[in-house]
């Protein structure tokens, strides 16, 4: 594969070796991911504070490609503007970064984790030296063994006691360490129901989303889905809104209440993986009478074409590793 330009930042141009081994990029470098390492007295560690997100890597004809890169870099770039947060290179540079990344790491389908956060170890609240680090790392989802059939198994989910976020209260459309501890203690206590999964409603008691996805219901032939007013943009949402309208679908964003639920036809989460999950049953009342039914089959023949190169007017979306 010869040799790679990287970017990051400040300072020179690296040119690295591209490599099979598990590798992080952090600060204008590769290192070993056992030495991509943080101090616990950080600020990001200790406040919660660092802002990230999670790409998909999909399987093409081509080779690895990642979906829509360029939109989860700028919903980072928004994360650190909700987060008054300086980015310490521009957007073009992160993009560079993280497909390098995926290079040296020879991934084809698997996932990026990109990161922002304040490094020096602080003891109060607001870091007094705002110096902010940027790290990329890469999986191969064949590495841990996990094949696309078992990201798409439909799921039983759950609705928590726990609500979402309130954007009154903190900026819930940054995608900040911190927000998911709201989202954790939701699942746990769906898993100790016997869940897959969970869905949160927002403090108005309408559905919001999942606890890393968002949540889409259908109704005789109808895509119905929580407005964004109380949810992260989901990226996997918004490509999803745009296939089902370019399929002639009715989609909706609205407030849901969850005594509607029973009477839906269909569920499905949508996340960076595995794209679209089906809901079999929530609070164990089945949904519908086949899972997946034919929307969320339809839905999710048409995202993996698009994932997989096969689907020329989402060609824009994909973003080439190497």
């Amino acid at each position: 594969m010869g040799k790679i330009r990287v970017v990051s930042g400040p300072g020179p141009v690296l040119e690295k070796d591209c490599r099979t081994t598990l590798k992080a990029h952090v600060n204008g470098r590769f290192v070993d991911r056992k030495d991509a390492k943080v101090s616990l007295l950080s600020h990001s560690f200790g406040r919660g504070s660092a802002i990230f997100e999670v790409v998909l890597i999909s399987q093409t004809a081509k080779g690895g490609a990642f979906f829509r890169l360029i939109e989860h870099v700028a919903r980072m770039f928004n994360s650190a503007k909700l987060l008054l947060m300086d980015m310490p290179i521009s957007p073009e540079e992160v993009a560079e970064v993280v497909v390098a990344t995926a290079v040296e790491n020879d991934i084809s389908f698997g996932t990026a984790k990109f990161f922002a956060y304040y490094p020096v170890e602080e003891f109060h609240l607001l870091p007094a030296d705002p110096k902010v680090e940027f790290a990329v790392f890469c999986d191969d989802y064949g590495r841990q063994g996990i094949t696309a059939d078992d990201l798409a198994k439909p799921v039983s989910a759950g609705i928590s006691t726990i609500m979402k976020l309130d954007p009154r209260t903190i900026p819930i459309h940054a995608k900040v360490a911190a927000n998911y501890v709201n989202a954790a203690l939701a699942l746990m206590e769906a898993k100790k129901k016997g869940c897959d999964d969970v869905i949160l409603l927002d403090t108005s008691g309408f559905v919001a989303e999942g606890p890393t996805s968002n949540v889409f219901f259908v109704e005789d032939g109808k895509i119905l889905t929580p407005t964004s007013r109380n949810t992260l943009g989901g990226i996997t949402r918004d490509s999803v809104i745009h296939i089902a309208r370019d399929l002639g679908h009715e989609v909706t964003e609205m407030d849901i209440s969850p005594e509607r639920i029973a009477d839906f036809d269909e569920a499905f989460y949508t996340s960076c993986s595995p794209g679209i999950a089906p809901i079999n049953s929530i609070d164990s009342k089945p949904i519908g009478t086949e899972c997946p039914g034919p929307a969320t089959q339809e839905l999710a023949r048409r995202l993996h074409d698009a994932y997989e190169g096969r689907a020329p007017q989402y060609e824009n979306w994909l973003t080439y590793v190497g």
